[in-house]
C-alpha cells in the first residue's frame, strides 16, 4: 500500500513517503522494554526525504507514549516522571 507523506499532507499535498520516522525513539533500552509498541503504525510517521531531514518532528517523551498506549512507563526513569506527574495532579 502506497503510504503518503505526513507532512506534506498536512498542507495539502500528495507525495509518496520513502521514509519513517519513530516519534518514540527505538534506543536499546526502549525496544527491550516496548518492543511490542515501538513499531506500532500509532508511533511512527510517514514522511518524505524533505520532511524527514528539514522540518521540526514529532517525538514523543516516555510518558507521551505510554499515554498514547494506555500503559504505565517501564524505565526508572518513567516510573518517577509518572510517580511525580501524579502527585502534581492530586495537589492541583
Amino acid at each position: 500500500m502506497i503510504k503518503y507523506c505526513d507532512g506534506c499532507r498536512k498542507k495539502g499535498k500528495l507525495i509518496i513517503a520513502t521514509e519513517q520516522h519513530h516519534k518514540f525513539s527505538q534506543t536499546k533500552l526502549y525496544k527491550k522494554l516496548y518492543g511490542e509498541y515501538i513499531h506500532h503504525p500509532d508511533n511512527i510517521q510517514y514522511l518524505c526525504y524533505d520532511c524527514h531531514h528539514n522540518k521540526p518532528l514529532d517525538k514523543w517523551d516516555e510518558i507521551q507514549f505510554c499515554k498514547h498506549f494506555e500503559i504505565y512507563p517501564r524505565s526508572k526513569s518513567g516510573i518517577e516522571k509518572a510517580k511525580k506527574l501524579q502527585k502534581s495532579n492530586k495537589n492541583a
